[in-house]
């Protein structure tokens, strides 16, 4: 099992389609066909219900689909601090500030962050 293998899980999941996941994955719809049913050979249980035109996820299908959504989740923000870490000064920069301030505010605060944060 590995990341990709995750991947194209969870867009299966989203696509419920063969080959629009494949199309996500920028693969072949076999080679991803292939994956799953290796992945589902690993984890021992079907993930997916094969039917004309139709995919459905089994059960073990969608716990899978929603752990490796997580885990794709946590190795992407992995990825995210890694970046931030090489430049300190990367990021987003969020503000909180009243409503009925705001539009009298932001317009003063914004051009100034942007410029000393570009």
């Amino acid at each position: 099992m590995n990341l990709r293998d995750l991947k194209y899980l969870v867009a299966l999941a989203d696509h419920k389609h063969f080959g629009r996941a494949a199309t996500a994955c920028f693969v072949s719809q076999p080679t991803l066909s292939t994956q799953i049913k290796k992945l589902e050979d690993e984890l021992g249980v079907p993930l997916v219900e094969r039917a004309p035109r139709k995919v459905m996820l089994t059960p073990a299908g969608r716990e899978a689909a929603m752990r490796a959504r997580g885990i794709v989740a946590e190795v992407e923000q992995m990825k995210e601090a890694a970046r931030r870490s090489q430049d300190p000064e990367a990021g987003t920069v969020r503000l909180g500030i009243f409503p009925t301030l705001a539009p009298y505010l932001l317009p003063h605060v914004v051009p100034r962050i942007r410029e000393r944060f570009p």
